[in-house]
């Protein structure tokens, strides 16, 4: 399971990413050349407790912020190029730390070019091709992260480097609504043997109606790392990932679903204390979806829905094993105040079980709240 505070750094991207543009502060437009500031401050609270308990078990202060700077320089009438550089950082712990581990990264880091219809090309520090479909149950405000499709730095789930993605709308401008997308990721020697990503490449096609809906399907495949050749326990040796992704939206209603399966793709690290090399997980399946509600008052709540089922786990040297990463529902609504600034709450109803898998690897169960203030520019 992602650790609760990672997801802080992840909540405010959630409300700012899809309107950044609308909402940057413009620092340049000169002859269509375009550098523009964008990001949020994030003050939060979060507080938890057990499913038949009242009793508050902890308190927690989560409060961050993430800037991002965007550029666009026209080269010709058809050709120009951009680049995006995005830090974040959390501000609950102080200011030195005895590790001197400061909770600040580069989320995003990437440059390329577009040729008119032709589309786009770009490489560096990228969100993986998976993320074209799982955004799309991404509008809870505070604490629907907790998917293995979301995990940062493994292989093209969630963001990492060495990504060269091409995009193309429209099919060359031929079919309206019609897009494709072609990833590559070279190999990452630059870590932990257990976070290496081997070489691969991944793809996407979505088509979106004028009608409101839109439907996404990806998927990507690697080479297998060195621990998983080594892990005898393992018939299937092969590391990819599928994803379907639906979305329906109107003026009022906004619906979305999305399905995955990823084949020895590690989860997050919370969920293995021990050997990488005796244990992955061998086959992982997702069911992800959400409703929210327009008032036209600034007004949004929403229901959503998260369950992974990990599938033929080598754990304990045991075979064909199914096991229960992660079942929530979460509870939430949304004020904006302004286009720049929005209150939230969010409930989280934990229904994982305590199995011997939960129990070994200290998955929390508790239910949690959520509440803070989102300022974006």
């Amino acid at each position: 399971m992602i650790n609760r505070k990672s997801l802080a750094v992840i909540i405010p991207m959630l409300l700012a990413t899809s309107s950044s543009t609308v909402n940057a502060l413009e620092l340049l437009n000169k002859h269509g050349n375009k550098l523009e500031l964008y990001g949020s401050i994030n003050p939060n609270r979060e507080a938890s407790h057990k499913a038949s308990s009242t009793k508050i078990n902890s308190h927690d202060d989560n409060t961050n912020a993430i800037v991002g700077l965007s550029g666009n320089i026209n080269i010709t009438d058809n050709l120009s190029s951009y680049a995006v550089v995005e830090y974040g950082t959390s501000f609950f712990g102080p200011e030195e730390l005895i590790n001197k581990q400061q909770p600040n990264t580069i989320r995003l880091g990437y440059a390329g070019f577009k040729y008119g219809s032709w589309g786009s090309i770009d490489y560096g520090r990228n969100y993986g091709i998976m993320h074209d479909a799982e955004k799309f149950v991404q509008r809870t405000p505070y604490i629907h992260a907790d998917s293995l499709f979301l995990d940062n730095d493994n292989y093209m789930l969630g963001r990492n480097n060495s990504l060269f993605t091409y995009r193309n709308d429209d099919v060359f401008g031929l079919i309206d609504g019609l897009s494709f997308a072609v990833q590559y990721q070279d190999q990452t020697k630059n870590r932990s043997e257990s976070q290496q990503n081997h070489a691969g490449w991944g793809a996407s096609l979505k088509y979106e109606s004028d009608l409101g809906w839109a439907a996404v399907g990806t998927f990507f495949s690697s080479q297998k790392p060195q621990t998983l050749s080594r892990d005898k326990n393992i018939k299937n040796k092969l590391v990819n990932a599928y994803g379907l992704g639906l979305k329906y939206n109107n003026d009022n209603l906004y619906f979305a679903a999305f399905y995955g399966i990823a084949n020895n793709v590690q989860p997050s690290q919370s969920y293995i204390n021990h050997s990488l090399s005796k244990l992955y997980i061998n086959k992982t399946q997702n069911v992800e979806a959400i409703a929210e509600y327009n008032f036209h008052v600034g007004f949004y709540p929403s229901l959503s829905y998260v369950r992974s089922e990990g599938k033929n786990s080598s754990l304990n040297n045991a075979s064909d094993i199914n096991i229960s990463l992660e079942k929530e529902i979460n509870i939430a609504t949304r004020y904006e105040l302004s286009k720049n600034i929005s209150t939230y709450m969010n409930y989280k109803i934990n229904l994982l079980k305590k199995s011997e898998f939960v129990k070994i690897n200290k998955i929390p169960t508790d239910n949690i709240i959520g509440a803070g203030i989102v300022y974006k520019f």
